[in-house]
Formats: C-alpha cells, sequence, structure tokens
C-alpha cells in the first residue's frame, strides 16, 4: 500500500531545527515509523517542492531539499485529468493550489493508495473529486496502518456516562475551547456544579481522550427547534486520538440518550474553522441553519425522530438524516452471517461482549462500517436493511445496518483503498479472500440488540428454515414479525 506524504506533514517529519518542532512531529514520526514496519511505502511528489521554493528563508530552504530527497517521489507523476481539471478548476503552474490539483491526480490514477495531509482545503478538494474517502489525518493514516497491519492498540475504556464535575479542570483537552470562548471556565464551573450530564473516553491515567457534555434546552431556539430540544455542548476529541472514531463514539452516546429520552431535536453550535467537526455532524444528519450565535458559531441540528419535516423520499438519506435509530422498512431486507471474533470486535456493544471494553477497535466505535464476504449475492443496494446473524456456540441476530454502497473486487489494493479503517480485516485476510471475487458492503450501523435473539426463534417465526451460510434475502411471514419486532 501507497502512502503520499503532503508537504506539511513532511516538514514537522523533518525539522531543520529544534525550534521547528511542532506538535504533530511525534506522530509524524511514529506514522513513519509504522509504516516502515508494515507493508505500506511513503512517498512525496515532485510537485511538492514547489512549497519548498517558497520559503524566503534560502538556507532553510536548500535544507529542506535535500531532505526531501531522502524519500521515494513517485515516479512518472501522472497529469491532472479533463475530469478533474472540470472540478477542481485550474491551476497556474507551482502556486499552492496547483500543487493540491498534483496530489489529488495522483490518487485519481490510483498512483498512491492514501494521501495523507492536514490540510482542510485540500480535503475538501479531495471530496468534490470523490476521494474524501482516501484522505487521511495523522492520527487516521496511524489508526489505518495498525488495522490493516493486524496491530491491535491497547484498548481504552468504553464511552461512559459521567457528570461534568469528573472532567479535571486542568485536562489539556480544555485547553482550546479556553482559546475560543471568553469565560469558558465560568461556565464549565457551572456545569460542575449543576452535575450536567456528560459521556467521556479516557486516554492515558488522568487524562481525557474525549467528551461530550449535554444540556436540555429551556431558551428560545430558532426555528425549526422546537419542542424537546438537546444540544451537545463541548463535543471534543483530543487531537492525539482523533484516529480512532471516538467522534462516532460520542455521538452513538448522544444520539441515544436523545432517542431514549424523547427529544424532537439535537443540535450542536461549532465555530465554521472547525470544518472535520462539521464534517463529522453533517456526515451523520445534521443540517445548518440561517441562524449564527452571538459568537458567530454555526448552528447545526438533527430531528431525532421523523415526523417533524419532509422526510427524504430515498431510504438512505432517510437514515442519515433520522438514523442511527430510525430507518426505512419498507425496503428489501438481507440477513448477513458473520463469525463470533468478527462480530466481537465489528459490533462491541453486542450482548455476548458486555463484560469487555468497547473501543479496542475504531471500526467499532464507529457508525459506518464495512463487512466483506465471498457471497454471490449482487442485489444490495442503498438503504436496504441488514440483520447480522452471528455463527458459533452463541448463534442468533445481534444487530441491524444500512447498506451504503458495496464494491466486487478481486483486488486487495482495490478493497483495502474501500473500507479503509471501517472493516475488521488486516491487508493479509482481504489478500487471501481474494481468490475470487469479494463483496464489500459499506454501511451503517443502526441497532444493536441488547439481548441476542436466538436462533431457535428466528426459525419458529418463519425468518428462516435453517442457519444462513452466506446472505440471503428475507421474506413472507418470518420478515413482517421482524418488522414488528424491531420497530415496536
Amino acid at each position: 500500500m501507497k502512502l503520499l506524504i503532503d508537504t506539511n506533514v513532511f516538514i514537522p517529519l523533518e525539522p531543520t531545527h529544534p525550534s521547528e518542532r511542532e506538535a504533530l512531529t511525534e506522530s509524524i514520526t511514529r506514522l513513519a515509523r509504522l509504516a516502515s514496519e508494515s507493508r505500506f511505502q511513503t512517498y512525496l511528489h515532485p510537485a511538492a517542492r514547489a512549497d519548498l521554493n517558497r520559503d524566503k528563508d534560502q538556507e532553510r530552504s536548500r535544507l529542506r531539499h535535500t531532505l526531501f530527497s531522502k524519500y521515494p517521489a513517485i515516479p512518472d507523476p501522472p497529469p491532472i485529468s479533463a475530469r478533474l481539471e472540470l472540478i477542481l478548476g485550474k491551476a497556474e503552474p507551482f502556486t499552492n493550489n496547483w500543487v493540491d490539483h498534483q496530489l489529488i491526480a495522483a490518487l485519481d490514477a490510483e498512483a498512491v493508495d492514501f494521501l495523507v495531509t492536514e490540510d482542510q482545503k485540500l480535503l475538501k478538494k479531495a471530496r468534490r473529486a470523490d476521494l474524501g474517502s482516501r484522505v487521511y489525518t495523522v492520527p487516521e493514516a496511524i489508526a489505518l496502518i495498525e488495522t490493516l497491519s493486524d496491530r491491535v492498540p491497547s484498548p481504552p475504556p468504553a464511552v461512559r456516562p459521567a457528570k461534568s464535575h469528573v472532567i479535571a479542570v486542568t485536562d489539556p483537552i480544555l485547553d482550546s475551547f479556553r482559546d475560543d470562548y471568553p469565560g469558558f471556565d465560568t461556565w464549565f464551573s457551572k456545569c460542575r456544579r449543576e452535575h450536567r450530564q456528560a459521556w467521556i473516553i479516557e486516554g492515558s491515567p488522568g487524562e481525557i481522550a474525549a467528551f461530550c457534555i449535554v444540556n436540555p434546552e429551556k431558551d428560545a431556539l430558532p426555528p425549526p427547534l422546537a419542542g424537546k430540544v438537546l444540544k451537545l455542548c463541548s463535543f471534543k476529541v483530543s487531537e492525539r486520538h482523533s484516529g480512532a472514531r471516538f467522534g462516532e463514539l460520542l455521538l452513538k452516546a448522544g444520539l441515544n440518550h436523545a432517542v431514549g429520552n424523547h427529544y424532537d431535536w439535537v443540535y450542536v453550535t461549532v465555530f465554521e474553522k472547525h470544518e472535520r467537526l462539521i464534517d463529522l455532524f453533517e456526515t451523520f444528519g445534521f443540517s445548518r441553519l440561517d441562524a449564527t450565535t452571538s459568537l458567530g458559531e454555526l448552528i447545526l441540528a438533527k430531528p431525532v425522530h421523523p415526523g417533524l419535516e419532509t422526510a427524504p423520499s430515498s431510504p438512505l438519506p432517510y437514515h442519515i438524516r433520522y438514523g442511527p435509530h430510525f430507518f426505512r422498512i419498507d425496503v428489501p431486507w438481507f440477513v448477513v452471517p458473520i463469525q463470533p471474533r468478527y462480530a466481537r470486535i465489528l459490533f462491541p456493544e453486542s450482548a455476548e461482549q458486555k463484560v469487555l471494553h468497547p473501543g479496542a477497535h475504531p471500526f467499532g466505535n464507529a457508525i459506518r462500517k464495512a463487512y466483506l464476504c465471498r457471497a454471490p449475492i449482487r442485489t444490495l443496494a442503498g438503504g436496504c436493511v441488514l440483520l447480522f446473524y452471528r455463527s458459533g456456540e452463541d448463534r442468533g441476530a445481534i444487530a441491524l445496518g444500512i447498506v451504503e454502497d458495496t464494491l466486487v473486487s478481486s483486488s486487495p489494493e482495490e478493497l483495502a483503498r474501500a473500507v479503509g479503517k471501517r472493516t475488521v480485516y488486516s491487508l493479509k485476510e482481504i489478500e487471501k479472500m481474494c481468490s475470487r471475487p469479494v463483496l464489500a458492503i459499506l454501511f451503517r450501523q443502526a441497532r444493536v440488540f441488547e439481548e441476542t435473539t436466538p436462533t431457535r426463534e428466528l426459525v419458529r417465526q418463519g425468518l428462516f428454515k435453517r442457519p444462513p451460510q452466506s446472505i440471503m434475502t428475507l421474506e413472507g411471514g418470518g420478515l413482517e414479525w421482524l418488522k414488528k419486532t424491531v420497530m415496536a
């Protein structure tokens, strides 16, 4: 697998003076070490030398050019295609935009598998070209390598409910809030005194890796916010843990709280500069309101259940807007058999694993996941419902998912690019599967059942006659029973 390193990652990796060490230097050094120990090759793009030429310190520029030469360059870098130029526009040669377009062209032509950058504008451009899923930050790239290389990171504790006062005022995770919000400490002290509800994920001892405080809103709010409204306050994942999908893990907890307590709306406020956080919320159905806060923050809101607005007509947009809990049931349903060892880490909340700690694997934390198999079925489409059936001794139905997309391929690289850190499989396992075409199912987790629905009950209700060995369509009276059961 090939990683293309952007200039803003190369420079912290190779500081030319102790004063140039950056906050990312340690993480980037770790990324380089993991890549060298694994089956990942790191490349620089020859066009990126233009970034170094813009350095007005000529001595430093010469030294960086020398350090740049330590790394392999992409051979015969592909030109920008007419399609990309139409999407991204023309850029003047050797400008910053031109370099960005060259990097995206290498990704588009599959000269590399992934691009590693800290540039939010570059990520936006890649998304416009439908390549955003292959652009990673440094922490995300570290998580990717650990996932595909059979490296199992030490499991952190699961997200857990707590009161705000358990978060130490000296924890470094609060520092960015103090920079953004005058009077933050006064507000946070109020949260602690009022015992406001929070969800936290702990990192190393005495350190918070991620947290979110929730607050039932009583003040007047801009339309369409009305009824019972919940605000997600201080939603934060520390930079050091940004590749572990803790944001999705927190969001699951917050949305489950909103559904379980019968809220009508949930919303957040966020400064426009926090582009990745905005993208996280928009990916899961939050939309921007016309209003902003007195501090100039965007307001993003999501209805907790259908019925508060005109719902999207297509099943996948419907689920994105109202999920994870709500989805369309008037679509094809399929049962997906999954081995216990994969069920454990893809659905860590499943009944079999309640005594263990979720959070060990990024793909287990996530709402968006992937499943690979060699099933011959080709009728899965966006919005279809998946019933995951765990095989083995504790057999039974454990979870529901909603299909986003599918891919059929015999190329390990193509599959790894598509599923990234969503999957439970290492690159070695993917390669073994590719002796014949592999079906990759990209899906969103909708429900994990509190208790496994045992096989005998599924058979008794007519869902199937015997435990499934491959993906199969669900039909008839058994499906109607299932729909009534899950929507009760």
